[in-house]
């Protein structure tokens, strides 16, 4: 054993310091991307309080609904961002569904639209058109990507 620590002295430090960082290679690359799962968005949310409850979301679909131009609605809610999904009926116009779409804001408290952005997304078969309310915004702000289409 002396004899070979003699002779190759150099070649079993090098050694040594290439296990060490091979170690230590291993534990970070397991704690970087095996360790604890965390949420996409960080801890920003993590003090957020849920303003909007499963009952007002029930309530908001249900009286949109109720309107004659409507066919369905979905609502989801993504940490600080409300998702709303309504399919208009064919025989109404576009202006008139951002009309309908508007008034809906007035169904959410003033602290939901204060503290959720708030994203639609209004169809029927001639138009595909998507809004926005930003939470320190006013009104709603559409994209302009999609036209309806002319009758014949």
């Amino acid at each position: 054993m002396k004899k070979l620590w003699a002779n190759n002295k150099i070649l079993v430090i090098l050694g040594a310091i290439l296990a060490v960082c091979f170690i230590a290679i291993l534990v970070v690359m397991l704690k970087y991307f095996v360790g604890s799962r965390k949420s996409v968005f960080g801890n920003r949310f993590d003090n957020m309080k849920t303003v909007i409850k499963d009952k007002e979301q029930d309530e908001y679909v249900k009286k949109v609904e109720e309107s004659s131009t409507v066919d369905k609605v979905r609502f989801r809610v993504s940490h600080k961002t409300l998702y709303i999904s309504i399919t208009f009926k064919d025989d109404i116009k576009l202006e008139d569904a951002k009309k309908v779409t508007d008034e809906s804001l007035a169904l959410f408290r003033d602290d939901i639209k204060e503290t959720y952005d708030i994203n639609f997304t209004i169809k029927n078969s001639s138009f595909l058109l998507m809004g926005a309310r930003n939470a320190s915004g006013n009104g709603l702000l559409w994209n302009n990507n999609t036209q309806e289409e002319q009758a014949q």
